[in-house]
């Protein structure tokens, strides 16, 4: 996948998983469908020499009243053409990238909760720009 912007180019060139766990809740008796609140977090590396970003995201139900607890940890390789400034890292850390990466993720969850016997779970959308301006609200 190629995008454009601004006068440099970057592609996807992998996503991987690096850690998938998943467990059932034995004392889970709810019939009820309940609020399921998914943690996400990123993380990023950049090496300039290579023009090479790699995103750590991580999604996460490891607490609640909830049938079911996951850790899903994966990695996805941004390659640039041309090194990039630094404001550019950050926004495509935070929002582009994670963005390309979120739809792997989604897929990977609902298609384990669906192989472990429970309806598949498709975590809502994520919004990362609004996401990103709310972290960084809340830092300042």
């Amino acid at each position: 996948m190629q995008m454009q912007h601004r006068s440099f180019s970057m592609s996807f060139d992998h996503f991987r998983l690096l850690n998938l766990s998943f467990s059932v809740n034995e004392g889970f008796k709810e019939k009820e469908p309940v609020p399921i609140n998914t943690q996400i977090s990123l993380a990023n590396k950049y090496d300039k020499r290579k023009k090479v970003l790699l995103i750590r995201l991580k999604a996460s139900l490891t607490t609640g009243k909830v049938p079911f607890f996951f850790e899903i940890e994966s990695e996805g390789r941004f390659v640039f053409k041309e090194n990039p400034d630094d404001n550019t890292i950050k926004n495509f850390s935070v929002i582009n990238c994670p963005a390309i990466m979120f739809p792997y993720v989604r897929e990977t969850i609902a298609d384990m909760t669906r192989r472990a016997g429970f309806q598949p779970l498709h975590l809502a959308p994520i919004n990362f720009v609004a996401l990103s301006k709310k972290r960084k609200d809340e830092i300042e």
